[in-house]
């Protein structure tokens, strides 16, 4: 073919290409529209052979800096990091939503988190070839990521907090991890429909948080405060029902493990200190208030805590400072 007959070729077309060109969409695509694409088009056609075909929910965790320039992550690193996103996603919704760590890869460092419910079903990790065979991961969870996406383009946008209230604690604790330790974090969730979303923490996000810190400092207080009443329900999930004497019954949560070693049973009356932490209600708008086991009252204002067993994970909640006269003993 020469250049001359090209030439000719394109003089003949030059009016239909010059018409399709006009009507062809010059915008450019992001990264998250292209992957979407290309995931939903392959689930379309893997679902022609199998209607309940899905992709694998995950939540990556791109970190960037100093402490993730291997690939890997120190324990120190990830209990820092990872303890105040678990807190921004349980805030997110009222519905219990966990975070579990499934892998690790290089680029600087890559998180792999998959968000779970207590009703969500074991699966085997989907393929390129092969999607998941379970159920769907309950809505619950993709709507918590979700909320959690949003609060932090909110920030990003250095916009109106107020609906995101409960999550600016756990959002600062997670800025502050990062400012500790040099890092920069980008987030990008893989839903199972397909869809692709992403969200990130710049240093103008960081910076508003921080200044959040100083005008907000009523969403970053803890509030501690005392329940009595009568044991009417215990679970090993880690729930006690408290009935007080003329109020409604109060659900206390516990941490894995804690509620088998209380020294009360079922009818008991007892005096117990909780934290009070707010939520964001599924449905959106309004907050639920959820209380959180810390201890006994006792003298002087000590709180009586449970020691987790050796073979329940270790928590990093940090319950009551020491008296002086634990103080004097040690």
């Amino acid at each position: 073919m020469t250049t001359n007959w090209r030439q000719r070729v394109l003089e003949s077309h030059r009016a239909d290409l010059d018409e399709w060109l006009e009507h062809e969409d010059t915008t450019e695509l992001d990264e998250d529209t292209v992957d979407t694409a290309q995931r939903t088009q392959w689930l379309s056609s893997v679902q022609r052979w199998d209607p309940t075909a899905r992709h694998r929910e995950e939540l990556t965790i791109r970190l960037t800096g100093g402490e993730a320039g291997r690939g890997g992550l120190r324990f120190s690193v990830g209990n820092a990091l990872l303890k105040p996103l678990q807190d921004g996603v349980t805030a997110s919704t009222d519905e219990d939503v966990e975070l579990e760590l499934v892998g690790i890869s290089a680029g600087s460092t890559v998180l792999h988190v998959r968000p779970t419910t207590p009703n969500t079903a074991p699966q085997k990790p989907a393929t390129d070839n092969h999607p998941a065979d379970s159920d769907d991961v309950p809505e619950a969870a993709e709507q918590a990521i979700s909320v959690l996406f949003d609060a932090v383009r909110t920030v990003e946008g250095r916009e109106d907090v107020t609906e995101w209230t409960p999550m600016l604690s756990s959002l600062f604790r997670l800025v502050s991890a990062l400012d500790r330790f040099d890092l920069a974090a980008q987030f990008r969730y893989y839903s199972g429909d397909g869809t692709v979303n992403s969200s990130a923490l710049t240093e103008t996000g960081k910076q508003y948080v921080r200044e959040l810190r100083k005008t907000h400092k009523d969403a970053f207080t803890r509030v501690q405060s005392t329940i009595f009443g009568r044991v009417t329900e215990m679970k090993l999930s880690g729930v006690a029902v408290i009935k007080p004497p003329s109020s409604p019954a109060i659900s206390v949560k516990f941490e894995p493990g804690e509620i088998t070693q209380v020294p009360w049973k079922l009818g008991d009356e007892v005096h117990l200190v909780v934290e009070e932490r707010r939520r964001l209600a599924r449905g959106g708008g309004n907050t639920v208030t959820e209380y959180l086991f810390l201890g006994m009252p006792m003298e002087d204002g000590v709180i009586e805590v449970f020691d987790d067993p050796d073979d329940f994970p270790v928590t990093v909640r940090h319950r009551v400072a020491p008296s002086n006269e634990d103080r004097d003993a040690q």
